[in-house]
């Protein structure tokens, strides 16, 4: 009897040796359970739902409608593209020009507040996605950053992209001169594609958060950790386009103490597996779909 319990502790043993040693090889080789183990130890404050250009899916973008339907559903953050008018005056508009989301045609550069705020900015949407198509719509402005700030105040948080396609040497403080008129610097984030114009930035105002913009034209695994650390030195995180990333890319960016907050993200099948990554946050067109996705997967938990 004696034996037969030896043996019964010996192969118990190694079973769960066997089963540690396992465990320890998908921890070594797997950075979405890394990510996960991550969470479980320190687990994130918040995933949060970034509104794309407003709820854009289904209101004209960068448009008051668009925010507030985002506001609406309750995102966490309105993502605004701002671009300077020909007297300097930022307005919220994606595209150095006006001809795709207005019945005008020009560069913004080039065109006073007064003629932008002229245009119709709804109209467009109404015509693209008859499902979604409203009457208020039609002949919505295109807001001033002041407006938008004016009508939600400290009711939502923003991150401001920094559009300016012939980079203005005053635009960074423009921008921090509006966050800090409406006394807005707790809700604001700033990002951009140009890392000269998020230092400048951040030397005007090292208190607002900024964002590193990236595209991958193919899929990033790994990269350098001098170039983390270069981002680190003036960004809180890095908004890179979902395709470009893998859980890999999710996992050494977030061990190096940066956040990773992917775009654009609209389909629910990549919502789920960005927040099994390990993100903390997405930006999406359907705020209410990623937040719907949020929510399932924390009520079936498996952790």
């Amino acid at each position: 009897m004696k034996k037969v319990f030896r043996h019964k502790i010996y192969f118990t043993c190694l079973h769960v040796l066997l089963f540690v040693l396992l465990l320890s090889t998908l921890y070594a080789y797997s950075p979405t359970i890394r990510v996960r183990v991550k969470e479980i130890l320190d687990p994130a404050d918040k995933v949060y739902t970034i509104a794309h250009r407003g709820a854009s899916g289904y209101a004209p973008e960068n448009t008051i409608p668009a925010f507030e339907l985002a506001a609406g559903m309750k995102a966490d953050f309105i993502e605004i593209d701002i671009h300077l008018t020909k007297d300097g005056v930022p307005v919220v508009i994606h595209d150095d020009t006006v001809n795709r989301t207005t019945n005008g045609k020009g560069y913004v550069k080039n065109m006073t507040v007064e003629q932008i705020e002229r245009l119709d900015a709804g109209s467009w949407f109404n015509e693209a996605y008859p499902m979604f198509a409203r009457d208020k719509y039609a002949g919505t402005a295109i807001p001033t950053l002041d407006q938008v700030f004016e009508t939600f105040g400290k009711d939502i948080k923003y991150i401001l992209e920094i559009k300016d396609s012939t980079p203005n040497p005053n635009i960074e403080t423009l921008i921090n001169d509006a966050i800090r008129k409406y006394n807005l610097e707790d809700v604001v984030a700033v990002h951009s594609f140009s890392a000269a114009s998020l230092r400048k930035f951040h030397k005007i105002n090292p208190d607002i958060p900024l964002y590193q913009l990236v595209w991958y034209d193919y899929k990033a695994m790994r990269v350098s950790e001098t170039y983390l650390k270069d981002i680190k030195s003036y960004a809180t995180g890095i908004s890179p386009n979902f395709q470009g990333i893998s859980s890999a890319y999710v996992a050494q960016v977030k061990n190096f103490g940066l956040k990773v907050m992917p775009y654009t993200v609209n389909y629910q099948v990549n919502m789920d597996k960005a927040y099994s990554w390990g993100v903390d946050g997405v930006y999406t067109n359907f705020p209410d779909r990623f937040l719907e996705v949020i929510e399932t997967n924390r009520d079936n938990a498996e952790w």
